[in-house]
């Protein structure tokens, strides 16, 4: 469906506890992403993919505390022509159809 994530400099990104594990594929765009996730429970922690160098693709819903969404706002969706008809497009926030 779709998911909110927050795109960290990879200078600026550590992991503190943990290795994840991880799995690469190529998107419809024709370039690879790679899935890092928790080894125990399989959730996806965060993605790197050509399409963003030097950046970390992080799973919002895995942070601790709401502290990074608040200083966070939308800057581009991705996949628009995919977007159901019962989600509204952000205000300000670039529209893409491919990453």
């Amino acid at each position: 469906m779709f998911s909110t994530n927050i795109l960290v400099p990879e200078d600026d990104f550590q992991i503190v506890e943990g290795v994840p594990q991880t799995i690469s594929k190529v998107a419809d765009s024709g370039k690879t992403i790679t899935s890092y996730f928790c080894s125990e429970c399989g959730t996806t922690l965060f993605r790197g993919t050509e399409s963003f160098p030097g950046m970390k693709i992080i799973k919002a819903g895995v942070l601790d505390g709401p502290v990074a969404l608040q200083e966070a706002s939308p800057a581009v969706e991705l996949f628009v022509t995919r977007r159901p008809d019962w989600v509204v497009p952000f205000t300000g926030a670039g529209q893409k159809e491919v990453m």
